[in-house]
Order: C-alpha cells, then structure tokens, then sequence
C-alpha cells in the first residue's frame, strides 16, 4: 500500500507541474552556443511595411503657410478638447477606412487606400492636396491611429489593447496583457491575422526559442488576435506548482482514504 502511494505521488508531481523549461522565453538553440563564445547573440529582425485594411482608423494631418485652408483639411483633427480622450479621439475623429478600402477627407473626398503602406497613403493624399495648393509647398502627415489589437486565452488580463507606436512585437502585446499565466503553452502562442483578400491566417510562434526573432510574425499588425492556449496540466486540473500538486493529492487521497474507512466501517456492522 505505502508503495503504491508513493507510486501514485512521484507520478502526479512529475506529470503534472509546470516545467523551468515551458516557462522560458528566448532560450537558445544549440546553434546559438555553438556561434558565440560567450552567452550573447545577434538576430536579424524581419521588419515589414503594414498595409491598410478594412478597419483601420487612420491620422491624418495636413500643413502649409496657408491656415485658413489648412484647417478645411483639418477638420477632423479640430476640437481639442477631445485630445486627453486618446483611444475615443481616434475613433471619433480619424478617419476610418470602410468596408470597400475608402477613406473620405473633407474637401477632397474619396481615396483608396486599402492594400497601401503608409508612405505611399502619405504621397496619394499630397497629389491631391496639390490640386489646392498650386504655389506653396504643402504636406501630410499621414500615422496608424496606434497598433490594435486583441489577446485571449491563458494570460493574465484578456482583453483589447492599444499601443501608439508604429511597430509591436509580440512580447509588447503580451506585457500590455500581464503576461501569460504559469499555465499558458508558450511554445505554440497563436497569431490570427487578417489578410488582404479578406480572410484570416492563423500562425503558430514558439516564444520559447530565441528563433522567433528571426521570425517575420516578431511583430504584430494591427487588428491581431492573439491566442494563448493553456498547457495540458490544466486540462488534468492538479497543480501548477510540485507543491500545489502534492496538496491536491494528498487531499484527494486522505478524502479517498476516509471514504474506505466508512465503507469498511458499515460493511463491519
């Protein structure tokens, strides 16, 4: 009997706590301590031009000497008033490009910019600013109104972020989350990610190996979901920890225990 208890703890501590290993992010390849004498390494990060799609809130200023007609283009960004709001300023006063790929900026009207990176927005609405603007330089100062972008499953405040930068990698996303919990696979971090055609992509990173920095999905694009799926300790509901497992064994097997007594007790009688 006691070797049978024992049998059944050594199997539960072992087969059901979190591993140093699955908790580790970045760690090095063989390759990596093979290259570098010492524990530094170098990655090539994979940078990619965003392209606009459906959905995207878009900034959009415009400047010259003339201000009075300036401020017909900048009609939307008026109203200071809103400008402490951040992420609501965007919503209300960007303009968002609409389910056919358009944006509509006043005076000029309709432009299509879905499939467009933002430098060549930026040259497309200074063409038509020149149209108004035929003796005075004129520019346009075209941003993402931030990279959005949502994250779901095992971390520990799920829910729909904003970061006003141009890029975000994928460890960004998830510190804006709290991290992933003890009990998140970080080895298989899923990314669903709109595509061109008007489909999504779903792509697998393994945050566990510093080969995800070569990787081209290290950063994210705006309207990302990313999905954090739980370890299979969670599903089997023991522990998280070696000592939060032996509790729960120990508790199952007392409460186990007292049930055999009861019975032998009764069938005594």
């Amino acid at each position: 009997m006691k070797r049978l208890i024992l049998f059944v703890l050594s199997i539960g501590l072992f087969a059901s706590c979190v591993s140093k290993k699955q908790l580790t992010y970045l760690q090095s390849t063989e390759s990596d301590s093979e290259s570098t004498a010492d524990t530094s390494a170098y990655y090539k990060l994979q940078r990619t031009q965003y392209r606009v799609q459906p959905n995207d809130i878009l900034s959009i200023t415009v400047r010259a000497f003339d201000e009075e007609t300036v401020i017909m283009f900048n009609a939307a960004n008026a109203e200071g008033a809103l400008a402490n709001n951040g992420d609501l300023l965007f919503y209300l006063k960007g303009y968002t490009v609409d389910m056919t790929g358009y944006i509509e900026i006043p005076v000029i009207g309709k432009l299509y910019v879905s499939g467009l990176n933002i430098e060549e927005v930026k040259l497309l609405v200074e063409n038509k600013l020149n149209d108004f603007f035929k003796e005075e330089a004129v520019q346009a100062n075209v941003q993402l109104a931030g990279v959005r972008f949502s994250v779901i499953g095992e971390v520990n405040r799920p829910g729909k972020y904003v970061i006003y930068q141009n890029q975000v990698n994928i460890f960004e996303a998830l510190a804006s989350s709290g991290d992933i919990t003890t009990l998140g696979r970080r080895n298989a971090v899923q990314i669903v990610r709109q595509t061109s055609d008007g489909g999504v992509k779903i792509i697998d990173v393994d945050l566990n190996s510093s080969e995800v920095l070569k990787s081209p999905y290290f950063f994210i694009q705006p309207n990302d979901i990313i999905n954090v799926k739980p370890l299979g300790v969670k599903s089997i509901g023991i522990g998280e920890t070696a000592w939060g497992t032996f509790q729960s064994i120990v508790t199952v097997m007392a409460a186990s225990a007292t049930l055999i007594v009861a019975i032998n007790a009764i069938s005594g009688n």
